[in-house]
């Protein structure tokens, strides 16, 4: 029946290993036998392989969790993306090194009377020519080392009654004030967060 590439078992069939253990044959056209190191649970509908797994072709999965955070290399061509919302958190411990290419943080372009600042935002480029207030949000929600640049695009001189007006949220602060204006000509404002109450100038 081997020839057909098929074969039926009848009666009473057993193998060899512990119990859960998938089969495997020892050797060549050999007897069968299995390991702990590669086991199926029925209860939890779980397969276990503790070692090295090579695949040579696509692993396609619904969900990817590590359980284990030792990555020494991810290797892809092509492009890659990373979560599916605008509001979704990546953490990396240690340093982000980009060999080749650039790197691109979000803009928003601002060309309404008011704005406050989303989770998300890095760069806020203001077209409007008319009065803008911008609120920040709270330094602990924007957490320790958030940066912000807050940009005038506005081509022309910007006078007090047409400032950019910087507010904090509640009782956080922006270098000890409450508030900071945005005047002058194509005048900018970068910002960091002590991931508690207080945003600084840089």
């Amino acid at each position: 029946m081997a020839e057909f590439g098929w074969a039926y078992l009848s009666g009473a069939v057993t193998g060899e290993g512990p119990a859960k253990s998938i089969q495997y044959l020892k050797a060549s056209d050999g007897e069968l036998t299995g390991s702990t190191n590669f086991t199926f649970d029925q209860s939890s509908n779980n397969l276990l392989l503790t070692g090295s797994m090579i695949i040579s072709g696509t692993l396609q999965a619904h969900n990817f969790d590590i359980i284990q955070t030792n990555i020494i290399e991810i290797t892809s061509s092509g492009n890659t993306n990373f979560g599916n919302d605008s509001a979704d958190t990546h953490i990396m411990t240690g340093s982000l090194i980009v060999v080749s290419g650039g790197m691109r943080q979000h803009y928003y372009k601002l060309t309404g009377a008011s704005y406050s600042v989303a989770a998300y935002d890095h760069v806020i480029g203001v077209s409007s020519s008319a009065y803008v207030s911008i609120l920040l949000p709270s330094a602990s929600v924007a957490g320790v080392g958030r940066t912000l640049v807050i940009k005038d695009e506005w081509g022309a001189t910007r006078v007090e009654v047409s400032k950019i007006a910087i507010s904090a949220s509640g009782v956080n602060t922006i270098d000890h004030a409450s508030t900071y204006s945005i005047t002058g000509d194509s005048a900018a404002l970068t910002l960091y967060s002590d991931g508690v109450s207080k945003w600084f100038i840089y």
